[in-house]
């Protein structure tokens, strides 16, 4: 009877061992957009914008259409940007970050900061003549 009850224990916790991994998975594929954006893109593209480019702001790109322009451009991204190979290949991390971007990104259009003007000039100096006659 104990031996039963032993053996019924351990069947029950290889069970539980073998499972977990599968559980854990599935729970770490199931990260918000939001957490996927302040991993892998917030350095660069904090609120929307282009730290490397400014003039290629993540707000209002063209990269944001639709889910296939945006896998392609993470599959093949140009030169600065780094390739995010475990964020490609698991669809459910790469959907969830092109819904949170899309949703928050997409139409937003990000103000050109204006180009700011020098207040004053520069002198020029010139040598002094006086001394040069010496």
């Amino acid at each position: 009877m104990r031996s039963k009850l032993l053996l019924t224990l351990l069947l029950s916790g290889a069970v539980l061992c073998l499972s977990a991994p599968a559980l854990s998975k599935k729970q770490c594929s199931k990260v918000s957009g939001a957490e996927l954006f302040a991993q892998y893109c917030s350095k660069c593209h904090s609120g929307g914008g282009n730290l490397i480019k400014a003039s290629n702001p993540l707000a209002g790109s063209k990269q944001l259409e639709n889910k296939i322009v945006f896998e392609t451009y993470l599959k093949t991204p140009p030169g600065h940007m780094p390739y995010y190979q475990e964020l490609v290949k698991d669809k459910t991390k790469l959907n969830s970050l092109y819904q949170y971007c899309k949703d928050t990104y997409k139409d937003k259009v990000l103000k050109q900061s204006k180009k700011i003007e020098p207040q004053f000039q520069l002198a020029k100096i010139e040598p002094d003549k006086g001394k040069q006659e010496q």
